[in-house]
This record gives structure tokens, C-alpha cells and sequence, in this order.
């Protein structure tokens, strides 16, 4: 493994959330509870609590700096990384389908370390050498590089919480929860589960993969506050293989409302949610002016 993180995080911060059981899914088709919105309605309200002023454009770019707490108990990493970020969605001329271009630098010891993803693949530059990731001595490099790949997609699809709403298949209705935030702490939810043939998962990296959704949209305010998503295999979803995103700390950004810290809680085999990391945006452009020649390896 190249980079090894310094260790760092108050103990207090491992014990800031309880562990958490996931409520049993919602039957598909079942008759909504009295008082609940429909979920076009839920769509429409969430949208408006996320664009405060209006119609937005979407979001294909953003540059920041990320502080990413590492804060799994038992887990070989624990410790603070701070990532300088850039993101592109870009689209190959001539074709469709969406390529993700990512380029972070972690400034280690004084030694920057830099990984990313240009229109030929993964890369690390690592004593001013460029190699490609998916080299086989670099495969925990990948595995890791591919994480914060979806960390930040994860991001983007939650700028677009209305979408991410009407995108579910086969959605149950919209139901009343309370989702426990914090140890003592509950939160008054609508909540709808559905299912998304692609969606970035921090806890695999990769590509998108078919998941079961649970969206949790706070009721007083129409925020989103949640996602529990849970793997799809053989078309079975596979609880084991579970995450829970929490959503803190919103603000309005260039017309949207951002979080500001992004929590992730992983299954764990007696199903309860465990605390995994904690990611803080310490700055963040939405929308910068970005080409694919920003991500080639060679470009310092």
C-alpha cells in the first residue's frame, strides 16, 4: 500500500452515532398511511426544499478539499486524509455513455500523492512517476482509489435528491419513521423504498451496481437526511453488504442545498450499522470550468 495515514480522531467521535437496525422494508404496493404525500408530491417538496431560489442546472464538475475521518473500530486505517478534489463527467465525442474523471492529492508527510482517473483509466503519481492502477501490485491502491470515486458521486446524486426520488422502481409508498441520528436523537421521516438498476456504493467502490433504496426525507423541512442502500444479487438484496449515508450540515451553495459532512454506516452481520468514516467538505466550487486535459496523468 503506498500511502499510510497518520493516525488522528477523538474517541468521542467513534461513539457519536448508536448502532442502528434497519427498519423491515415497506410491502410493495401497500396502501399509503393516512397523511403521507404520494411520492410525486414527496419528489416535488424534496426538490423545492434543495433549490431555494429555483431551477438549478445540474451539477457535472466540482473542485474542494475534503477532510476524510477513517473511524471504523478494528479497521487497519483509522486516521484523518485531507484530498484536494477535482470531478468531471465527461462523455467521449461522439458518445454517450458518461465517463468519471477524478484527480485528488493527499499531502502526506510533505510528500504529495496524487491518484486519479483520466479518458485511459486510473492512475497514481507517486515520486513523480505516473503508473497505471490497475497494475496487479496496486490493487488495494485501486480498491481504495475507487472509493473516494464514489464518495464523490455519491455527492453529486444527492444535489439531485427529487430525482433520486422519482428514479426508484417499483417504489412502496411513502411511509412515517423515525430515523435515529444520534445516540438519544430521533428524526420524524417520510421514508419510500424502491429499487435502482445503478448506484455508487462507497462500501464495494467499482462501478454502479443494482441496489434497494430507502430514502429518508425529513419531515419538517422536506430535506433529504438519509439513504440506506443495500446491494442487489441474483435479485435478491443482500443485507449483508449494506450502507447508510447520513446527510449533515446543509447548506446553500450556488443555488442548491450542499452537505457539508457525509457520514457512512456499514451493515454489520447482526444487521445493525456500524460507523465506517466521516467526510467533511472543507471547500467546495460547484460547476468550475474543468477540461478532460485537467485529469491526464502527466499534468502536474
Amino acid at each position: 500500500m503506498i500511502a499510510h495515514f497518520a493516525l488522528f480522531l477523538a474517541a468521542a467521535i467513534a461513539t457519536a452515532l448508536p448502532a442502528q437496525n434497519p427498519a423491515p422494508q415497506d410491502a410493495v404496493g401497500a396502501a399509503a398511511p393516512a397523511g403521507s404525500p404520494s411520492l410525486e408530491t414527496l419528489a416535488s417538496l424534496v426538490d423545492a426544499a434543495h433549490r431555494p431560489g429555483g431551477p438549478t442546472p445540474v451539477v457535472t464538475a466540482l473542485r474542494g478539499s475534503v477532510e476524510l475521518h477513517l473511524v471504523a473500530r478494528g479497521a487497519e486505517q483509522r486516521g484523518q486524509v485531507d484530498l484536494d478534489v477535482r470531478y468531471l463527467e465527461w462523455t467521449r465525442p461522439g458518445g454517450k455513455k458518461v465517463v468519471p474523471l477524478l484527480r485528488y492529492e493527499v499531502k502526506e508527510a510533505g510528500v504529495p500523492l496524487v491518484r486519479g482517473r483520466d479518458r485511459n483509466g486510473p492512475w497514481l503519481l507517486a515520486k513523480d512517476e505516473a503508473r497505471d492502477m490497475t497494475a496487479a501490485d496496486l490493487a488495494q491502491d485501486l480498491a481504495e482509489f475507487e472509493r473516494r470515486q464514489n464518495l464523490v458521486r455519491q455527492l453529486l446524486r444527492f444535489l439531485e435528491a427529487g430525482t433520486v426520488l422519482r428514479s426508484l422502481q417499483q417504489p412502496g409508498p411513502v411511509a412515517a419513521a423515525d430515523l435515529a441520528v444520534q445516540r438519544g436523537t430521533t428524526v420524524p421521516c417520510h421514508v419510500v423504498t424502491g429499487n435502482l438498476a445503478d448506484f455508487p456504493l462507497l462500501r464495494r467502490g467499482g462501478d454502479d451496481a443494482p441496489v434497494q433504496l430507502k430514502v429518508w426525507v425529513e419531515r419538517a423541512n422536506h430535506r433529504l437526511l438519509a439513504v440506506d442502500a443495500t446491494p442487489v444479487v441474483d435479485g435478491k438484496p443482500d443485507e449483508r453488504g449494506g450502507e447508510r449515508v447520513l446527510l449533515r450540515d446543509l447548506r446553500e451553495r450556488d443555488g442548491l442545498l450542499v452537505p457539508h459532512e457525509i457520514v457512512h454506516l456499514f451493515a454489520e452481520p447482526t444487521g445493525a450499522f456500524a460507523l465506517q468514516s466521516r467526510a467533511v467538505v472543507a471547500a467546495l466550487q460547484l460547476r468550475p470550468e474543468l477540461q478532460v486535459e485537467d485529469f491526464d496523468r502527466k499534468k502536474r
